[in-house]
């Protein structure tokens, strides 16, 4: 009690100077890397299945990246984990981030929401989807990522209770749904405060968090010790996920088929071949079909048709009509 006081009138909870994590972020996602995998080894329907499943990932890694960004570069004093799944008499809660600072506990979860979402003053979430021309062509309900959240919370709490033995410091656990993506709007001027106030987006996170740190009406706070117990008892409850992909994708034995993938010795000497028979044709520099960055980066990423090629840098309409297919084809 003295250790806690003594740092409660100085102050200064924690020697920790900025953000640690002690479950690093991982940029290597297993679950595409296992799905890329898979993708070479399996038949036509299956595939379609798995890049839609690879696009959903890739896409929702997006938000996390952004989230990551702003917790990694920020100055805050706290300690942080990223995804983590819990397990705990029978209850499962997957976490993007935790951060726990001196003054909360917040549970982070990333959405990157498509189309524009509406949040009536019942608290239910409507997302609107509009066409390229700007014509709303479909509305839908959809689930609560508030709701889903306090789940996440509730099981949090009754580890914190039954490990920690804390009772009043449950109070101090937020829930903070951050939005990854920029085109979205969510329009929550209907929106209880209870819930508008837990949305914001990933560039408005560090200012939210250092303004309720600055909040002197808490008087009391967590210091070093138990930023680092909380961040322990809550990662003796992490189970990784094992996914049964053969029962996911109904995939039986015969289905898998074998399929040779270049090298990328091999893809990179096509590649060079095609842009230099091209330059020819069009009388052009070779680096004016595509240069050497962007013939690593077919070769990373590997598009597997002409949408995904556009991801590609220097991949426009125009370049994607001329040699799009070709370069495609050439992938497999």
């Amino acid at each position: 009690m003295l250790k806690r006081a003594i740092k409660v009138l100085t102050n200064k909870p924690t020697e920790i100077t900025g953000p640690v994590f002690t479950k690093e972020y991982n940029k290597e996602n297993k679950q595409i890397t296992d799905l890329e995998n898979l993708l070479k080894v399996t038949d036509e329907n299956t595939r379609k299945s798995i890049e839609r499943d690879i696009k959903k990932l890739k896409y929702g890694q997006i938000g996390e990246n952004n989230v990551y960004y702003e917790l990694k570069n920020s100055f805050i004093p706290m300690v942080c984990l990223h995804d983590l799944r819990i397990e705990y008499k029978g209850m499962v809660a997957q976490i993007d981030f935790i951060a726990i600072t001196s003054k909360y506990i917040y549970v982070i979860e990333c959405k990157n929401l498509v189309g524009n979402i509406k949040i009536t003053k019942d608290g239910e979430f409507i997302r609107s989807i509009k066409n390229s021309y700007g014509k709303v062509v479909s509305t839908e309900g959809m689930y609560s990522p508030i709701v889903q959240n306090e789940r996440h919370i509730n099981i949090i709490k009754e580890i914190l209770k039954e490990e920690l033995k804390y009772k009043f410091k449950l109070t101090r656990i937020e829930s903070l749904i951050v939005t990854g993506n920029t085109k979205t709007i969510i329009n929550k001027k209907d929106a209880p405060k209870s819930i508008s106030e837990k949305i914001i987006r990933h560039d408005q996170l560090i200012e939210r968090i250092q303004a309720e740190q600055k909040n002197k009406k808490i008087d009391w706070t967590f210091i070093e010790e138990d930023m680092m117990n909380i961040s322990e008892c809550l990662m003796k409850y992490h189970k990784e996920i094992t996914y049964d992909y053969d029962k996911k994708y109904s995939m039986k034995s015969n289905d898998k088929i074998d399929i040779k993938v270049k090298s990328e010795d091999e893809l990179r000497s096509e590649l060079k071949s095609y842009r230099l028979a091209i330059s020819k044709k069009e009388e052009i520099k070779p680096f004016m079909v595509f240069n050497n960055e962007t013939m690593e980066e077919l070769i990373s990423n590997r598009p597997k048709d002409l949408d995904e090629l556009k991801n590609i840098k220097g991949f426009g309409t125009v370049k994607c009509e001329k040699y799009g297919t070709d370069l495609v084809a050439m992938m497999l």
